[in-house]
Formats: structure tokens, sequence, C-alpha cells
């Protein structure tokens, strides 16, 4: 081995060590504000959103679907530290999805479709469940109308990622604004059944006349 390629091999293993230490600070700092904030949900998809688009604003260097997926293991590892008991109810085809947003953190409870899922959710069994998205919208919609609490409250991965399908990430409670979002509402349909309505910006306070009588909604999700 040459004595450059030691050099450079040596000051990277220093940087390793430096950010081992840093991501150490990031969870102490983390534990810090979740227990500030006395016992309010941990899991705060707004506030996360908004900050991978600041941190792939300030780096030309790294692809935002990397940069993603660097803090979203950062972020799992934090939200599990504060909920050592978590258990999403993971839909099956949004398994992939799962493992993607929580690595190797994820506890999941397997689910053969959305009733299941909204069932562990309304039961308090499992915190957060996981369903597939843009798959069929309509029959989500239905199947939430029978569990009103339960919000839809991000969509996973924030980015595109080839080889993840997008998934919605359920709750009972909507997430933060997060400065660019998207509301979701059931459009009541007797001939077509439950059609979803999607919405430019946060709207959690009344339903958009463009979305008609009966409307009701079904989440935000940061874009």
């Amino acid at each position: 081995m040459s004595e450059k390629l030691g050099i450079l091999r040596a000051a990277i293993d220093k940087l390793d060590a430096d950010i081992l230490q840093l991501i150490s600070e990031r969870l102490t700092l983390s534990d810090a504000v979740i227990a500030a904030k006395n016992g309010a949900a941990a899991f705060r998809p707004g506030r996360e959103a908004a900050l991978i688009r600041r941190l792939a604003a300030m780096s030309d260097d790294i692809a935002p679907a990397v940069l993603l997926g660097i803090w979203r293991q950062i972020m799992a590892a934090s939200l599990t530290r504060q909920n050592q008991d978590l258990t999403f109810a993971v839909h099956k085809q949004a398994l992939p999805a799962a493992v993607w947003h929580m690595g190797s953190a994820l506890a999941a409870q397997h689910c053969d479709d959305y009733d299941a899922v909204l069932a562990a959710l309304d039961t308090k069994v499992c915190r957060y469940g996981v369903v597939p998205a843009g798959q069929d919208d309509q029959a989500l919609a239905s199947a939430m109308a029978a569990y009103p609490q339960v919000k839809i409250l991000a969509r996973t991965p924030l980015f595109p990622i080839e080889t993840v399908a997008p998934a919605y990430i359920l709750a009972d409670y909507l997430p933060d604004e997060s400065g660019d979002d998207i509301s979701l509402f059931a459009v009541a349909n007797a001939q077509h059944g439950t059609p979803v309505m999607a919405v430019d910006g946060y709207i959690s306070d009344h339903v958009p006349v463009a979305c008609g009588a009966g409307a009701r909604l079904l989440g935000i999700y940061a874009r």
C-alpha cells in the first residue's frame, strides 16, 4: 500500500469516527427534544420532510434519494429510542416501503388487507400502519370510513426511489406542516365508490368546495 493511500484511508477513518460521534450527539439531543414534548408523538414527518428538503438544497454532490436514505435511518433510530416497543401494522404489499423507511429498527405486524391494518391501529396494538399508496386509494378510503380517527400522515419515500413502491403511513394524528404538502379527501360518490382527491396545501380545517358536499379528510402528507 502506498504512503498516499495510507494517508487517505487514515483520513477516512478519522471522518468515520467523527461522523459516529456527531450521530451520537444528535440522538442525545433528539432524546432531550422528545422529553421536552412531554408525551407528544415522536414521529413528526412534516418536520422530517422540511429538514430533508433543506439538506438536499445545501448539497450538489449527494443525490437527494441517497441523502434521504442516510437521514431516514438516523431518524428511524431516534424514533425507536423513544418508542422501544414500537410496532408497525404493515400491509403485505407495503412491506418493502416499511423496511426501507425503518431499516433494521422495523418491528412489524404483518397484515393481509387494509382492514387488518386499521383494526390494529384502532385497538392500539400498533401505533402506526403502512399501506400501499396509489395502488387502490379508493379501497383504502372506503376502509378508513369505519375508522375516522385514523389519518394518513406521511407518504414514503419522500423522493421517488425506483426499487421502492410508495406507501402511506397511518396514525391517529395529523402531521405538522412541512411547507409543501398534499391534502387527501375522500369524495362521496354513489356511482363511483369513494374517489380520492388530492389538493395542494395543508388543509385540515375545512373541506375545499371542489371536493363537494360529504367529502372527508383522509390525511395530509409532505411531498
